[in-house]
């Protein structure tokens, strides 16, 4: 047991990660909904997942006539994993868009993750967002991609503080066999406008077969010590404001979301223009801006928890604070400045007629405005014996 480790084989357990290893691969179709046909394993405690889409894009007859900011990660519409706890039942820990999973962890650390277009990185989460140029990704041309999501468990944390996330991980006690990944593909009108061009999918490398996505999970080592962690589960799912809330100016508070009354770690607000013209079932942002929202308040009973009076000057403390480089149209509430999730706001302990909320001005009218929030909460009470 636990109790009869020593101080050196404590050390040498905490915080071993394996890697990536295989668990699932299935081919990408266009506006496909798919279901792993089997339970995460847990024969570890599980850290995160790592998904990979492979495959070749040719663009052909014209250029694109408009190339979406976070075209190539919406090709995964949506990333679900869902589950049965042992003491908080039925519930989806993940439930995100692919652009949003893509994202998350470039909120949090320096480096995100990576997409690939003929050998060489890319990057299109920046200021301004999108790639440099079309020439990298939108003209007529034969573009072989690889993507790739880590979608974290845990909170995300600097490397050196990894050891506060331990209670976070996965462990077959909790979960059983139950956990399972559900996931929504999109089409080509999730990469931008495409005018006249047209567009080819086939195998990584060939103009023949199909894109694959190959799922991993990458486990820790706690040992003995597995049997000793009082565990907590994050929840972080995608929320859409209601458009019709937004498209009009308001040099008033307004609110954009109620909240959920659980110890929060992080709020994201994320806003930008709609991409107009996609398939059924198929989201995605035009642009991404970070000038349509102004004074974005996180409030309870009419009081700011944090009084931000320009969005602009707590976006960079915020990218500051994680030594991030936040990418446009992504503004982080983070109440993990500390780099401890036991500093969540404790939203679990407001009374019961208490209002938990996101407010915001709007600034630029649009009738394509387009926002979401992300509230990270996470339920239990995190420890080690």
């Amino acid at each position: 047991m636990a109790a009869n480790l020593t101080v050196r084989q404590v050390a040498s357990l905490l915080g071993r990660n394996q890697g990536p290893e295989f668990f699932f691969q299935t081919a990408w179709s266009a506006l496909n909904n798919v279901v792993i046909p089997k339970a995460i394993n847990l024969n570890r405690p599980l850290e995160r997942l790592h998904l990979v889409w492979q495959g070749r894009i040719v663009i052909a007859t014209a250029n694109m006539t408009n190339v979406a900011a976070e075209s190539l990660q919406n090709l995964i519409q949506t990333i679900k994993l869902t589950g049965t706890h042992a003491a908080f039942k039925a519930i989806t820990p993940i439930n995100l868009t692919g652009a949003d999973a893509f994202a998350w962890p470039k909120l949090f650390r320096p480096r995100g993750a990576s997409i690939y277009i003929n050998g060489a990185r890319q990057e299109n989460l920046d200021i301004p967002a999108g790639f440099s140029a079309q020439t990298v990704f939108g003209n007529t041309g034969t573009y072989d991609v690889e993507i790739h999501w880590d979608i974290p468990l845990v909170p995300i944390v600097p490397a050196a503080a990894k050891l506060s996330v331990i209670p976070f991980l996965y462990q077959q006690k909790d979960w059983g066999d139950t956990l399972q990944v559900f996931l929504t593909f999109a089409d080509a009108t999730a990469l931008g406008t495409a005018g006249t061009a047209t567009f080819t999918f086939s195998s990584f490398g060939s103009g023949a077969g199909s894109p694959q996505l190959f799922l991993f999970t990458n486990y820790e080592i706690l040992g003995a010590l597995a049997e000793s962690v009082q565990s907590a589960v994050v929840v972080r799912n995608t929320q859409n404001i209601p458009q019709g809330n937004i498209t009009a100016a308001s040099s008033t508070l307004q609110r954009l979301q109620l909240l959920q009354k659980q110890k929060t770690t992080n709020i994201l607000l994320k806003s930008g223009l709609v991409q107009a013209g996609t398939s059924a079932g198929v989201t995605v942002y035009n642009t991404l801006a970070d000038n349509i929202f102004e004074q974005t308040q996180v409030i309870v009973d009419n009081k700011p928890v944090r009084n931000n009076f320009l969005n602009a000057a707590y976006k960079e403390y915020a990218g500051y604070s994680f030594d991030a480089r936040l990418p446009q149209g992504y503004l982080p509430f983070s109440f993990m400045d500390s780099m401890n999730p036991l500093t969540a706001y404790p939203a679990d302990q407001l009374a019961g007629g208490s209002v938990f909320e996101l407010d915001s001005q709007v600034k630029t009218a649009n009738a394509s405005n387009f926002a979401e929030i992300i509230q990270e909460q996470y339920l239990g009470n995190p420890a080690a014996a």
